[in-house]
């Protein structure tokens, strides 16, 4: 089965992983990976100004693999999200990865099992 990987990059904030979950609830999703930006002083409640704005510009992805025929509306979903900044669609060819004999691909840079 080919397969799009739409990598989504966003401004994290409090219920981000649910919409992105609701969002594709209805098309069939291979492969999900969330990378949440670390939490630090500036979202604390005694932030200041400069400090809150530096917050607000961080910025986290969620790596999304389609199959080629629900990408395209999958993409356009992700784009109406209040979250999302951009939907970058990387093709991937069906044989870059060799698939494990349970039909998982490997992750990048793991050794087989």
């Amino acid at each position: 089965m080919e397969h799009i990987r739409l990598t989504v990059t966003l401004r994290p904030g409090r219920g981000t992983l649910a919409r992105l979950a609701a969002t594709l609830n209805h098309h069939q999703v291979l492969d999900f990976a969330y990378t949440a930006a670390p939490a630090d002083a500036a979202t604390s409640a005694g932030a200041s100004a400069s400090e809150a704005a530096a917050a607000s510009a961080r910025v986290t992805t969620a790596v999304v693999r389609v199959p080629r025929a629900h990408a395209p509306r999958a993409q356009q979903k992700l784009r109406r999200l209040v979250d999302v900044l951009d939907v970058a669609v990387d093709p991937t060819p069906s044989g870059a990865a060799a698939a494990t004999p349970d039909g998982r691909t490997p992750s990048a840079g793991a050794p087989p099992r």
